[in-house]
């Protein structure tokens, strides 16, 4: 008997979120009662049978080993109904070019053992798919490890909870991954039952949202779709990116190769993307950038980044030297098919290399080595391109007027060469003399990775501040008034945006540069000992001047900043 159509057997749950009651029915019941008490059953002695589908979805136990979380093979029974495209057509061929997790022979071999069922029928390498089928495959499931960061909670109410995602881990069961997923995890070891609003590629971290009722769900969904929501992302890319300009990349994208997520510029057959780039730092090397998806293409930001010539530093599909050459894909200008032909052994034959890590080894099919149990080739363990993609969702708004905003802590990948800098500016601070009417801060200017200028509080004569200290030490260096492009400034407290004594504040003298100055990093926001609205961060970023405050800094420059003061003034 062939079974209703999907759409029919919806039904929903306490949340209002639908759920598929033939799914629900089958896991209730044992494997040799999914079979249909078929007699071709009986012969199956290599694989259990008297478990129901939730009782061998509940066998399955994880560890941490270190970076990576590993699960435990387990019996997992995978159930899918016959999409438009495999009507009429072999269910071996369906199974060898559909799913790459295995190769043709282990879909054959599960055929001939009588593990794949059509309506609860044992099926077999002759059977053709029909509108409606019911595809069943029980499996013996070996899940690859993925990272043991944790995911955080950034909030959480009675309809949303958003998170930090972390990077090397899916959201969301697909292809050979189900417990090691975010919502498995949400759900199973921290009792938050949501379904995802936002997607992120399994490389990709950072902001997730997650609705834990339908109509929660559905608003946030909604506001996406209208393009209500702007959206940034950190990169980590090769290369010097342009300094100061926003760059806006507009070209279309296409998806070349579904299986493996494959996508590249095509101006005349790619969808609308459009995306806009600002460089935050660069270190000599490499370039810290902020990105802003304006349309949602499938690797948008990855394949924009790559066309304009600074690809992903770890990007195991846009940034390989050994996939792309030296031009690394630069401007589009490629042979798809060899390029293909080159990505669909990543993960099977060849091991995922990248700019930063072109020779690691990771993870691979064939390994020459077989499961016990199931007689399925196993992987070898996940390298450092397998588990990590310095691309982060830093932070998302509503472009409503007074909406929401949300936003993670920065990556230590996008902060470890801040840290060192911050570092150097606490050392500043440090020389300060201690006096009660001012706050002991150090500055340090970076350009092209190099440090060009250092200064702390009153270290040039007169009450003169860390940044002015800096940039005017520099000026008598260079002999101009002038700063290169491309600059960046460390500074412990934010700079300040008035003076009591009435001399030219910080933020003025920096904004005077506006076109040298890149980026201002602090250490920490300025207390209203003094002044009580500080406006430097408002006034820096409307000036086209990005404002990070570094993590892990904050207690310490606050106590650097207020030693010696005798009382603790607070202005009203």
């Amino acid at each position: 008997m062939v079974s209703e159509q999907p759409n029919k057997l919806r039904k929903v749950d306490g949340k209002g979120f639908r759920v598929r009651q033939v799914y629900q029915d089958a896991a209730q019941k044992s494997a040799y009662e999914k079979l249909g008490g078929d007699k071709n059953a009986e012969n199956l002695t290599d694989i259990p049978l008297n478990k129901t589908i939730k009782e061998e979805e509940d066998d399955a136990v994880y560890s941490i080993d270190g970076p990576v979380r590993r699960l435990r093979p387990y019996y997992f029974t995978y159930m899918t109904h016959c999409k438009q495209r495999w009507i009429d057509r072999n269910i071996l061929d369906v199974f060898a070019h559909e799913f790459r997790l295995h190769p043709k022979s282990y879909y054959q071999n599960a055929l001939e053992k009588g593990r794949v069922t059509i309506n609860e029928k044992v099926a077999n390498t002759d059977t053709i798919l029909k509108n409606g089928d019911l595809i069943s495959h029980r499996m013996h499931r070996h899940e690859p490890p993925v990272t043991s960061r944790p995911v955080k909670i950034v909030h959480e109410d009675d309809e949303l909870v958003v998170i930090d995602k972390p990077s090397g881990i899916p959201v969301h069961p697909t292809g050979r991954y189900r417990h090691n997923t975010v919502t498995f995890i949400l759900e199973r070891e921290m009792g938050i039952k949501a379904h995802p609003c936002n997607r992120l590629d399994r490389l990709t971290s950072g902001l997730m949202f997650l609705g834990k009722t339908a109509a929660g769900a559905e608003k946030m969904v909604k506001q996406m779709r209208e393009r209500e929501v702007s959206k940034e992302y950190i990169a980590k890319v090769v290369g010097e990116f342009p300094a100061h300009q926003e760059i806006v990349c507009g070209q279309p994208l296409r998806t070349v190769d579904p299986r493996i997520a494959f996508n590249i510029v095509d101006r005349e057959n790619g969808k609308e993307a459009k995306t806009v780039f600002k460089r935050l730092s660069y270190d000599g090397t490499t370039s810290l950038v902020i990105c802003k998806p304006l349309t949602g293409r499938t690797h948008q930001i990855r394949v924009h980044l790559q066309y304009l010539g600074h690809p992903i530093v770890n990007d195991p599909l846009y940034s390989s030297p050994k996939i792309w050459g030296p031009s690394l894909g630069k401007g589009a200008d490629f042979d798809i098919d060899a390029i293909a032909e080159k990505l669909s052994k990543i993960g099977k034959t060849e091991p995922a290399t990248s700019w930063l890590h072109p020779n690691d080894d990771g993870e691979i099919q064939s390994t020459g080595q077989f499961c016990s149990d199931c007689g399925g080739e196993l992987y070898s363990d996940p390298g450092p391109n397998d588990l990590d993609l310095y691309l982060h969702a830093y932070k998302y708004s509503s472009s409503q007027e007074n909406g929401w905003s949300y936003q993670t802590e920065l990556p230590e990948w996008a902060v470890e060469t801040q840290k060192k800098y911050m570092a150097l500016a606490l050392e500043q601070a440090e020389k300060c003399p201690q006096i009660d009417s001012a706050f002991r801060v150090g500055a340090v200017i970076t350009c092209g990775g190099q440090v060009i200028s250092t200064g702390h509080t009153r270290e040039l004569e007169g009450n003169t501040h860390a940044e002015q200290c800096a940039m005017e030490k520099y000026f008598e260096k260079a002999g101009s008034r002038t700063l290169p492009s491309g600059c960046e400034i460390y500074t412990t407290m934010e700079p300040c945006s008035e003076r009591l004594s009435g001399n030219k504040p910080c933020l003025e003298r920096i904004l005077d540069h506006k076109d040298s100055f890149t980026t201002c990093y602090v250490g920490v926001m300025e207390p209203n000992t003094f002044i009580s609205v500080n406006v430097s961060r408002k006034k820096l970023q409307e000036a086209g001047i990005s404002y990070i405050q570094v993590p892990g800094f904050a207690e310490k420059s606050l106590e650097v900043a207020k030693r010696g003061h005798k009382e603790t003034k607070q202005c009203m």
